[in-house]
């Protein structure tokens, strides 16, 4: 069954409308999605609906649950699916009254290892693309933002006027929905200059809701289409090892933690920058933008590319 075709079960509906309280992710919504496509699979089931009715009478849901995990684990499925999947059927019997009071303890090998880019990786990554393209890698790598916050962001959210631009990450866009600010590198700020400067040249009227990465009709480009583009980019410079590539575009996140960590930014700015969600709780490690900033310029000069 069609990941789509999942959504006109009124089970289904119902887990959509709980993850909505959430996230917004539609990332998200679909790996869950894709769990329960896997899980009807293995049990062939052909109404979800029905099903459900049939376990609220045995209350088996903690068996049917082992039995999914057990199953997962012996395919030959990156580590981080398994549990993945396993948590959508469980919040999916959560979502339609069936309380799962069991823990499965997967014990979950690597079996890749990612390699954080050298700054000449990236280098040359970036020399390679295009202009827009070189808004993103430069943004996400000098931000610590997620692809999916990138996506969101609007011209009013970018406050261009500072020394150090200022991003404003609204809670409705980013994953754990709490808005937060950080901040882009001045490379990353003279291509994002640069190509809104050629959007104007083209005809688009600019205004503080117009998104900051667009098609060339000046519309928002998908999520999608951004990590394509990214990835068919790395991909390039990577090595395949097994089924995944040694660089991908995740590896940003992290080259920008580790390279603020390497300069000397305390954890937890750089937590806050990235809108880690073991930071956000800490509701009393409050920073001002200013101090933030500070923070910011001190580790300013490891995420920048090719300066």
């Amino acid at each position: 069954m069609r990941i789509k075709e999942l959504e006109k079960f009124e089970s289904v509906k119902r887990m959509i409308r709980e993850l909505s309280l959430l996230t917004r992710s539609e990332n998200t919504k679909k790996t869950y999605l894709k769990g329960l496509a896997k899980f009807l699979e293995y049990k062939q089931i052909q109404d979800l609906d029905s099903f459900v009715e049939k376990v609220k009478e045995s209350q088996n849901q903690d068996e049917i649950v082992k039995d999914f995990a057990v199953y997962l684990a012996n395919k030959n499925l990156a580590p981080k699916s398994v549990a993945a999947w396993v948590s959508s059927l469980k919040k999916f019997f959560n979502s339609n009254g069936l309380r799962v009071n069991v823990d499965i303890p997967l014990r979950i090998f690597n079996i890749h290892e990612d390699t954080l880019p050298e700054k000449e990786d990236l280098k040359r990554i970036v020399e390679e693309a295009d202009l827009r393209m070189k808004v993103v890698i430069t943004m996400l790598a000098s931000s610590g933002m997620r692809i999916g916050e990138l996506h969101n962001l609007k011209l009013g959210d970018i406050d261009l006027t500072k020394e150090v631009p200022t991003v404003r990450i609204r809670g409705i866009g980013s994953k754990e929905r709490k808005s937060r600010i950080t901040f882009i590198s001045k490379e990353a700020r003279k291509f994002l200059e640069e190509y809104l400067n050629r959007r104007k040249e083209l005809g688009e009227e600019l205004n503080e809701n117009s998104p900051v990465i667009a098609r060339e009709d000046g519309k928002p480009m998908s999520y999608q289409n951004i990590h394509y583009l990214l990835e068919k980019l790395f991909r390039k410079h990577s090595k395949k090892v097994g089924k995944r590539f040694t660089l991908h575009t995740h590896c940003l996140r992290k080259w920008f933690k580790t390279q603020m960590l390497t300069a000397g930014v305390p954890a937890p700015i750089v937590d806050r920058l990235m809108g880690h969600a073991r930071y956000l709780a800490h509701e009393y490690e409050l920073y001002t933008e200013e101090q933030l900033r500070e923070w910011y310029l001190k580790g300013i000069h490891a995420v920048t590319i090719l300066e």
